[in-house]
């Protein structure tokens, strides 16, 4: 997720922009939890060899003040996160790293970008807003406690959740409207596994669990009836002393209000941007 971002051209013109090294890995980490997201910081080995390749540094007179992380599917580019170290927001980094990314994601072969961004995130949203990104949908952020009970209802007796692998990737991205080359991403992390559940031969739901995150994005539930179906096994596989499973549910309002209603809590919600990169 973008955020932190405040927009100012002043000093602009200043930046230098930096690839990420395992020598940057400090002010990644140093910058990271202005995301305002709570999630785990990853390991330095797991950060160079996801994160790192899509990430960029802004420096100023020889300190980072800034980092923009975005990643080329096909021909859409996700900004995932855009950071401005506090001491230079309204200094024009914001908007600098956001022109960076676009020059990389064009570069990349994308003639589109997205990212979300958090619905309070009044600066931010106006730095988007100028360089020609518009909303669409909303999304969830929830956190399913591991050490109480949902209320949900007992699923159909022929709902069922198996791992898949990697073959049905592509045929699981055009079912469930998810990006192309997103499953492939996620297959890269630690014991990440991709969950789906199936009803009356069904593919209903899609959950790729990140045991570092712990959670679920996308996670996605197109029968409400198979919802405890499907985060009973998700809530095992949360790693012990974990408090939470978290779940990102894109354009689903009606399926958050069901789980929230039953226990989950909300943890945030974001806004999605999108638009052409030209």
């Amino acid at each position: 997720m973008s955020g932190a971002a405040q927009d100012n051209r002043v000093g602009a013109d200043k930046l230098e922009f930096a690839p990420a090294t395992r020598e940057r890995f400090a002010d990644f980490a140093r910058l990271f939890p202005e995301l305002g997201v709570d999630d785990p910081l990853p390991t330095l080995e797991d950060w160079l060899a996801r994160l790192a390749p899509d990430t960029v540094f802004a420096v100023r007179d020889g300190a980072v003040v800034g980092y923009g992380y975005a990643q080329a599917l096909g021909e859409d580019g996700y900004v995932r996160n855009v950071v401005t170290d506090p001491t230079q927001r309204g200094r024009g980094v914001g908007r600098a790293l956001m022109l960076e990314l676009r020059r990389r994601l064009a570069q990349s072969g994308c003639v589109r970008w997205q990212l979300n961004v958090k619905v309070d995130n009044a600066p931010a949203l106006g730095l988007y807003h100028s360089l020609g990104l518009v909303g669409d949908f909303r999304t969830w952020v929830l956190r399913a406690p591991t050490a109480s009970a949902l209320a949900l209802p007992a699923s159909p007796r022929d709902a069922s959740v198996r791992e898949c692998g990697p073959e049905l990737d592509a045929w699981l991205q055009a079912h469930f409207a998810i990006p192309p080359g997103l499953l492939a991403r996620h297959r890269l992390k630690p014991d990440a596994r991709v969950l789906v559940c199936e009803r009356s031969g069904t593919h209903v739901g899609l959950a790729p669990f990140d045991p570092a995150f712990p959670g679920c994005f996308p996670f996605r539930l197109l029968d409400e009836t198979c919802a405890r179906a499907m985060l009973e096994p998700l809530l095992r596989l949360v790693p012990s002393g974990r408090p939470h499973l978290q779940l990102v549910l894109e354009r689903d309002e009606r399926a958050a209000r069901l789980l929230l209603a039953a226990g989950v809590r909300l943890h945030f919600e974001i806004q999605h941007m999108h638009g052409p990169l030209a």
